[in-house]
C-alpha cells in the first residue's frame, strides 16, 4: 500500500534533482517533495521548467514500482491520466493527455510531467515523477501555448488541496498498475 509523505520547500532547484537524490540514499517510496519555486526547474531533456513563485503544483514523487526498466515509461502516462482526471472531476476543466507527457486543456498545455528512473542492470531501483501543474498562474506569467486552471475558471485554487486530490488519484491509478504488473 502506497503512502505519500508530503515535505513542503519554499525553494528547491529542481525537485526532482531533490527526490533523486533522496531515492539514492534509500528514501522508501511515497515521498513528495513540493516546491513554491524552482531556481533550475527541467522539462524533457535539455528544457527548463519555468514557473512563477507560489502559483503553480511542482511535485515530485518518489517510487519504487515492481516492474522491470522497459515498464518505466508507462508511469508518465499514469501521471497525465491522473492529472486528466482530476482536472475534469474536481474542477471542471476537461482534459486529454498528450504524449509522450503533457496534459492539455483548451488546446493548451496545463501540465507537464518529467518521469526519471535510476536503474542498476536489468533493475529499476527507483522512479521520479516530476508534475508542473499550472493552477493559478496568469497568462502574462505562462509561456506560449499554455494555460492554467485559474485562466480557464477565472479563479484561484489551493494549492495542496490540488495536490490532495491528485495523490489520491494517482495512488488509485498505481494500485492498480502494481497489482497488475506485480512478480
Amino acid at each position: 500500500m502506497i503512502s505519500f509523505r508530503v515535505e513542503h520547500l519554499r525553494e528547491a532547484t529542481s525537485t526532482n534533482t531533490l527526490a533523486l537524490e533522496r531515492a539514492r540514499k534509500g528514501e522508501p517510496e511515497g515521498l513528495v517533495i513540493v516546491a513554491e519555486h524552482q531556481t533550475a526547474g527541467r522539462g524533457k531533456p535539455g528544457r527548463a521548467w519555468e514557473s512563477p513563485e507560489r502559483k503553480n503544483l511542482l511535485a515530485s514523487i518518489l517510487l519504487r514500482p515492481p516492474i522491470t526498466p522497459a515498464k518505466a515509461p508507462m508511469l508518465t502516462q499514469i501521471g497525465c491520466q491522473a492529472v486528466a482526471q482530476i482536472l475534469e472531476t474536481h474542477y471542471g476543466i476537461p482534459s486529454t493527455c498528450k504524449r509522450p507527457n503533457d496534459v492539455m486543456s483548451d488546446g493548451k498545455k496545463i501540465c507537464g510531467i518529467l518521469t526519471e528512473a535510476i536503474t542498476t542492470g536489468p533493475h529499476l531501483e527507483a522512479v521520479v515523477m516530476g508534475i508542473g501543474l499550472n493552477v493559478n498562474a496568469e497568462i502574462n506569467e505562462l509561456p506560449s501555448g499554455a494555460t492554467s486552471m485559474r485562466i480557464l475558471k477565472t479563479r484561484n485554487y489551493e494549492i495542496r488541496n490540488v495536490l490532495e486530490n491528485l495523490l489520491g488519484a494517482l495512488k488509485e491509478r498505481l494500485i492498480i498498475f502494481y497489482g497488475e504488473n506485480h512478480g
